[in-house]
């Protein structure tokens, strides 16, 4: 629905909570059943998502559309269909030796409708996925999608087509997605900016309605002296340019010792020229979204070399298109642009430490990333990195691949975001757990007991709990 009037977010949130109202608690076989009907539509129309997400990129690759969106998202609808009944399932809890033979479990609630603000980047997978999940917890759900991916848009407006019963599709620019913050949803479910993020948040505020945000940030890449040069360079290529850098747990930046960086940037370069010989004109390369994202990240390399870093591949005057390839930037300061806030772009600056202790301790002093890398052997410092920094995953001797495993929670850690997702701990997120105490006849002794402040009671709880 492309939104004409302010007023109509609140029509259609009031048509999924009366249409909620009337299924408070949706059957496994029902929800089975959906999950299945949008599944179906997906493969159905993974071709044409694939062409759309060219068209609104101006050139993204086959790749990332396949393995970046299409097939995640599909994994997201195997794995959830494939433990949802059990998760409906009553949790059951020990009521006490006090409450005997009352029964205790939770059980696990629909919250409501469920608002989704999906990104661009991704968006397919980051619209899906958020929506999936509501949907098997239960809820309906209204999504608003991002106004960069209109020909995307539209295929997904067409997989939920005749369900709008249980997912209503919101178009619209900024101010659309600033109202859509302030309904009164039963839970807001937000991907973007950590700046746009606090205004979501806020917004959501007003009407105390629960958020889960995931957010972004830089996510360092941690280098030991014993890492697997070749491995680490390609690792770190593979996720600098997955979807040209416009991702969420991209490796931001490279924290490396003296010893080993130069035989890391030699291998990053050589490396580079192999797999894309054309550079930024290779057809392998995902476009940059927009002009302005374009420029944004030109800036960022005009910045550092105004402050006399340097950089590899120079900067050229002119780029025949919105692709951009890899920039290296070595000689980096602390207070280029480049370090600043989050790149989400082709480009990686390279900071030499002293050694790994500075390294971690440059990682823990700052913003909480949503993702560190750690290319080690060491059991030792795994287990170091592993518990002591604070970070929203880790992933060891692998690149963004962490993300793609159902059976883990995704979600960030201060800055990067709150809350998660994936796995159980999504369906979790999007229910109500209700603690249910359940009595029957054989426990009116009791409350006879304690309603009139029983001696005898009151003795024996004494005898048996003041020890």
């Amino acid at each position: 629905m492309q939104v004409e009037s302010l007023s109509d977010l609140n029509k259609q949130l009031m048509s999924l909570q009366a249409g909620f109202l009337q299924e408070p608690y949706m059957s496994y076989q029902s929800r089975s059943e959906l999950l299945n009907k949008l599944r179906r539509r997906v493969v159905d129309n993974s071709n044409a998502l694939v062409m759309a997400a060219d068209k609104d990129f101006n050139g993204r690759t086959e790749f990332d559309s396949i393995f970046g969106d299409v097939i995640p998202t599909l994994g997201v609808f195997d794995y959830i269909l494939k433990h949802l009944k059990s998760w409906m399932k009553p949790d059951k809890r020990r009521a006490g030796f006090m409450l005997w033979p009352s029964k205790a479990y939770v059980q696990y609630t629909p919250k409501g409708v469920v608002g989704v603000i999906a990104p661009w980047n991704y968006p397919i997978q980051l619209s899906l996925t958020p929506v999936i999940t509501a949907l098997a917890a239960g809820n309906k759900v209204m999504l608003k999608l991002s106004e960069f991916t209109p020909n995307v848009n539209q295929v997904i407006k067409s997989i939920f087509s005749d369900v709008q019963e249980h997912c209503i599709i919101v178009e619209g620019d900024h101010q659309v997605a600033a109202a859509f913050s302030k309904l009164k949803f039963d839970h807001l479910f937000f991907t973007g900016a950590s700046e746009i993020g606090k205004k979501v948040m806020a917004a959501a505020a007003e009407n105390l309605v629960p958020v889960t945000l995931e957010l972004g940030g830089k996510s360092p890449v941690i280098v030991a002296d014993d890492a697997d040069i070749a491995h680490t360079a390609r690792s770190i290529l593979f996720g600098k340019l997955l979807n040209a850098g416009q991702i969420c747990v991209a490796p931001d930046y490279v924290l490396v010792t003296k010893q080993c960086a130069q035989p890391l940037i030699n291998e990053l370069k050589a490396c580079y020229k192999a797999y894309y010989p054309e550079q930024e004109n290779d057809t392998k390369l995902t476009s940059i979204i927009n002009e302005k994202q374009f420029d944004r990240l030109r800036q960022v390399l005009l910045d550092a070399k105004e402050k006399a870093a340097n950089i590899w591949p120079p900067i050229k005057e002119q780029y025949q298109s919105q692709r951009m390839g890899l920039h290296l930037i070595t000689d980096v300061k602390e207070d280029m642009a480049v370090m600043q806030s989050e790149i989400f772009g082709p480009i990686l600056p390279i900071v030499i430490v002293d050694n790994i202790d500075t390294a971690l301790r440059k990682v823990e002093l700052g913003e909480r990333p949503l993702a560190t890398y750690l290319f080690s052997h060491d059991v030792n410092l795994i287990d170091r990195v592993s518990k002591t920094i604070r970070t929203g995953s880790l992933a060891v001797n692998e690149m963004v691949l962490q993300v793609t495993v159902e059976d883990l929670p995704f979600g960030g850690v201060g800055n990067s975001g709150m809350g998660q997702y994936h796995a159980k701990e999504g369906f979790l997120a999007l229910s109500h757990a209700k603690s249910i105490l359940q009595s029957d006849r054989k426990t009116q002794l009791r409350m006879k007991l304690m309603v009139k402040q029983s001696k005898v009671l009151i003795s024996l709880v004494k005898k048996l709990m003041l020890k």
